[in-house]
């Protein structure tokens, strides 16, 4: 699933962009969840971008990108080939974890975390898709998200 034998990287880094007002985000928890998540699928060192928006600008970021025009909770872009370091990026729309956990009745900073993990595994090569892929990647995202995040909420 995973990349392995990253090339010419010696430290990581994890930028996050808080661009939303839905939450106030412990940052330093997500990246250490993200660490966790990259470390844990051999991903580490690595540059990751978290960027946390609003739906409509996750909104303009699928239609661009997907050609899907609706909000989502989730988007993952590997930005990296194949014999570069290794970089990616993942959009989350707080204001539709917001709204999720509503519906879920749960903590709205467990959604989030459950965003991050779920968009790294993305860029790991995990796929929600079939059901059977879908039962390992979430497996895996409740994993990390237990290991390095609940004990905050």
């Amino acid at each position: 699933m995973a990349r392995r034998g990253l090339i010419g990287m010696a430290r990581g880094r994890i930028l996050v962009a808080d661009e939303q007002s839905a939450l106030r985000l412990p940052v330093s928890r997500l990246k250490a969840l993200a660490r966790g998540v990259l470390e844990g699928e051999k991903l580490w060192p690595a540059t990751l971008s978290l960027a946390f928006v609003d739906n409509a600008a996750i909104r303009r970021v699928n239609r661009r990108f997907l050609k899907h025009d609706y909000a989502t909770d989730v988007l993952s872009f590997l930005l990296s080939g194949a014999e570069e370091p290794w970089f990616g990026e993942v959009v989350i729309s707080t204001e539709y974890a917001v709204w999720e956990a509503a519906r879920r009745g749960l903590p709205a900073l467990e959604e989030v975390a459950r965003y991050v993990a779920h968009g790294i595994l993305h860029l790991a090569g995990y796929d929600d898709a079939p059901a059977a892929k879908k039962r390992v990647m979430w497996s895996r995202q409740e994993r990390y998200v237990t290991k390095y995040f609940e004990n905050y909420l």
